[in-house]
């Protein structure tokens, strides 16, 4: 009996809550069923803003990962063989004669990383603090030295010949 009692109440109260509700129009009903069209305000003219992130990073981000050459001719010679060749892999930064760890990085931006790295090569070993910066379409990239402030510029390698 009192499950009954309970079960008219909330009856009673719903049918008061709604009636005091306000009743939508015809046309307001109408658009509420029709479908809904977005458009995209960013255009492909328009470049997207930089947001900055700082994340501190201890290897490249999968996007930069991969081998990168100063032209699509370069791509089928290896970093090892090529001084127009680099490989960016995990930690790992391959040069023509010299390789170098990250040692310590920080995402700038979704674009851009900064990071200092311990090479060796040719029997020496140094640190080196290098900058890189992603295109809009993700296709090149530029090295920056931050010691000297000179770019290079590379394209990327079809994924078959990543290392």
């Amino acid at each position: 009996m009192t499950a009954r009692l309970i079960c008219v109440g909330a009856s009673l109260l719903g049918v008061a809550v709604g009636s005091s509700l306000p009743v939508a129009s015809d046309q307001q009903a109408e658009a509420k069923s029709e479908p809904v069209t977005v458009i995209n305000p960013v255009s492909n003219a328009t470049p997207v803003a930089e947001v900055p992130l700082e994340i501190a990073i201890n290897q490249f981000p999968s996007g930069y990962q991969g081998r990168w050459a100063k032209s699509l001719d370069d791509c089928p010679i290896g970093p090892d063989h090529s001084e127009n060749v680099i490989s960016l892999q995990g930690r790992l930064l391959k040069f023509h004669e010299s390789a170098g760890t990250m040692t310590v990085g920080k995402r700038m931006t979704s674009k851009t990383i900064e990071a200092e790295f311990d090479f060796v090569g040719e029997g020496e070993k140094w640190t080196k603090s290098i900058g890189f910066e992603m295109s809009e379409n993700r296709q090149k990239l530029t090295r920056t030295d931050q010691d000297s402030g000179i770019d290079y510029h590379y394209v990327r390698c079809p994924k078959l010949m990543a290392g």
